[in-house]
């Protein structure tokens, strides 16, 4: 698990590094902006935009995973100032770049909550819930709602869960997927009754989402 302060400290950090962007922002500079995110990217990771975005989510993870070992330092810093050049080409109505950008910042960020066990309360998760909203009205990439059905099972939420689960099998009905749908509801008949409501789920409906997975099976 990630030690609390040690994201405090990288947070508080990131955000002081931030506040020259926002400022250029609030002036609409976006171009300026542009600018000052790509710098810091190459000064806290040795990459510049154009190289982050020019990768594929497995590749970049890769990259930032030196012996299998995720840099959370490299990845955090990614993962905020991507968040933020979405913002930038937001403003500058290109939803395809901003688009994008949420997208990759999205995959890093579920990846070092689900390597490193972040704390619930950590304000990582806030972030996360933020980009999912901004993300609401499009369609996703498979290999990214793959990560929001583990994130979600990881918080507990197991009706979403569910919904992300379903909703992938519908697209693509991969042997993998119904593999992991099947431990998933394993892993759910072991839950309480408490927990289960608490996640907004029941034991009829984990008999039911067995049934309903069977349907892909054939």
């Amino acid at each position: 698990m990630i030690n609390k302060d040690y994201i405090l400290r990288l947070a508080e950090q990131i955000g002081y590094e931030l506040s020259i962007v926002l400022r250029l922002r609030k002036r609409n500079l976006h171009e300026d902006e542009l600018l000052a995110i790509d710098n810091l990217l190459l000064k806290y990771t040795g990459m510049t935009s154009r190289f982050i975005n020019s990768l594929s989510d497995e590749t970049l993870l890769q990259s930032l995973s030196p012996l299998g070992k995720l840099n959370v330092e490299s990845s955090l810093w990614i993962a905020s100032l991507l968040k933020e050049e979405g913002e930038a080409y937001s403003a500058l109505n290109n939803s395809r770049e901003s688009y994008y950008r949420y997208t990759k910042s999205l995959f890093i960020l579920l990846e070092i909550l689900h390597q490193e066990h972040v704390a619930f309360d950590s304000d990582l998760y806030e972030d996360a819930a933020n980009l999912i909203a901004k993300l609401a009205d499009y369609e996703l990439p498979a290999h990214l709602e793959q990560k929001l059905f583990r994130y979600y099972e990881q918080k507990g939420m197991y009706a979403q869960a569910e919904n992300i689960l379903f909703d992938y099998l519908e697209h693509h009905p991969a042997p993998g997927m119904i593999e992991a749908g099947r431990a998933f509801y394993g892993r759910l008949q072991e839950k309480s009754s408490t927990d289960l409501e608490l996640g907004n789920f029941s034991q009829e409906e984990i008999h039911e989402g067995i049934e309903q997975l069977k349907a892909f099976e054939v």
